[in-house]
């Protein structure tokens, strides 16, 4: 999670974040070439492609994990991130409540047992058993648990990679579930990767279809 100053002294209008040419290279290899996308505030963008097509590389440069090679991003200012990037990190001997607690106390956040307890809410574990270890989890309810992770800081702009790999059918309707929420209820902007494009289709405001490196349409 992140919070990333202004870059430049453009109107962002209702573009939360804009990605202009954007460019990532690894020696001789091009992961991401010249890649151009608005995040529309208050809507989910749907990031497709298959894999290998520089989804998880363009994600990685928008929460300050990687740099790009060439191209610029402008955000909205003070604009505060949450994230899921690759395996989500839990404490897999920690219950989904002391995950969070935990997690809260590392961010120095305020009122926590309460964020918590909001935040269970949100994902649908709040009547789990506080007992009950992350480890036993499902796979549905363990990648529920890394999305209350990345919005418990509250952000304006949730970032997910491939959050549905993996899943079973039921974990998907969960997940996509929550998505809708998060949008609808919390107000917050998603940009969401996958390349189960019939999945996104469900959820998405607009996609972002990209291929070897570069955006498609």
């Amino acid at each position: 999670m992140a919070a990333l100053p202004s870059q430049g002294g453009i109107k962002m209008n209702d573009d939360m974040v804009r990605i202009s040419n954007v460019s990532k290279s690894y020696g001789q290899q091009r992961a991401l070439d010249q890649v151009t996308i608005p995040v529309k505030k208050g809507q989910i963008c749907g990031l497709v492609g298959e894999n290998g097509a520089g989804k998880t590389t363009l994600l990685r440069i928008l929460c300050g994990l990687s740099i790009p090679s060439e191209g610029e991003i402008e955000v909205s200012k003070n604009l505060k991130i949450g994230s899921l990037i690759e395996a989500p990190a839990l404490y897999q001997n920690l219950s989904a409540y002391d995950n969070l607690k935990y997690l809260g106390l590392q961010l120095g956040l305020d009122h926590l047992n309460s964020r918590v307890d909001e935040v269970l809410d949100i994902i649908g574990l709040a009547t789990v058993s506080k007992k009950k270890k992350s480890k036993n989890f499902s796979l549905g309810m363990r990648q529920r648990l890394a999305i209350g992770m990345a919005i418990l800081d509250q952000p304006d702009f949730l970032i997910l990679d491939e959050p549905i790999n993996g899943l079973d059918p039921s974990g998907i309707k969960e997940v996509r579930k929550l998505l809708l929420e998060l949008k609808e209820k919390q107000g917050m902007t998603v940009l969401i990767s996958s390349h189960l494009l019939s999945e996104l289709e469900q959820i998405a405001d607009y996609f972002v279809m990209m291929s070897k490196g570069r955006v498609l349409e």
